[in-house]
């Protein structure tokens, strides 16, 4: 793949991102893993990663340079050997950074095109930086690294099941109250057969409903037996020009 400096973005896919988080969790000290890069929306993704022989300590993780060479083997006859693009390592319980080691290990490992490098610890912190080496050196750090989910192709079936076992029924609309008309809110509860009293919108009566004035069942009561109210103008001049 091409890599340009303006990534933005790392991604990985599920079975390296398991495969990173087991190993890391495993190793009591430093860990390294190798992996594959493929494009991914025009930014780098992780395919997968491997564990190659190597020694660790607590501040260190030196991988084997015959376990490189076989692991290198085995991506040529897969034709894969042009994807080894990555390294990801851990720094076990210290803070992600990148060491004076690890850019040494990364020009190792990097060479020409590009390098995508990712540090992570116990404690479940990601460092993402991509390296180009071509046609000018530069380094683009932290990158956001996120999972690849993979597509399902799950939208049309989902529609179809939708459609079979889903009734919609018709939304009730409460009728709109005229903005110089006032509730008074001790009147909203509804005797048998009768009308609500009283001149309210939505958002108000939605307001009472979360502050417990109105029970749950006088709330479905006005929405069911009242969608179109009958609002009866007030009595109180007082009320009526505004005034409480």
């Amino acid at each position: 793949m091409k890599c340009s400096a303006n990534i933005k973005q790392v991604w990985v896919d599920p079975v390296a991102h398991e495969k990173l988080w087991a190993w890391t969790h495993l190793a009591r000290g430093e860990v390294s893993m190798l992996g594959l890069i493929e494009e991914h929306e025009g930014a780098p993704c992780i395919t997968d990663l491997f564990l190659v022989k190597q020694t660790c300590t607590s501040a260190n993780t030196e991988m084997c340079q015959d376990g490189i060479a076989r692991l290198m083997v085995q991506l040529v006859h897969e034709g894969k050997q042009d994807h080894l693009r990555a390294w990801v390592h851990s720094h076990a319980a210290m803070a992600t950074f990148w060491s004076a080691t690890d850019d040494k290990t990364i020009e190792g490992l990097g060479g020409d095109l590009f390098m995508v490098s990712v540090v992570v610890n116990h404690a479940g912190d990601v460092r993402a930086r991509v390296d180009l080496f071509q046609p000018l050196r530069i380094t683009i750090d932290e990158v956001p690294v996120k999972v690849r989910l993979p597509k399902l192709d799950l939208e049309e079936a989902c529609r179809q099941e939708f459609l079979q076992k889903v009734h919609e029924a018709p939304m009730l609309k409460l009728s709109m109250a005229p903005s110089h008309h006032h509730f008074d809110r001790g009147s909203l509860l509804v005797p048998p057969g009768g009308k609500v009293s009283g001149v309210f919108d939505d958002a108000e009566l939605s307001h009472m409903l979360e502050t417990g004035e109105l029970s749950l069942a006088e709330y479905y009561e006005i929405m069911n037996d009242n969608a179109e109210l009958d609002f009866d103008e007030p009595t109180n001049p007082e009320v009526q020009h505004g005034r409480r």
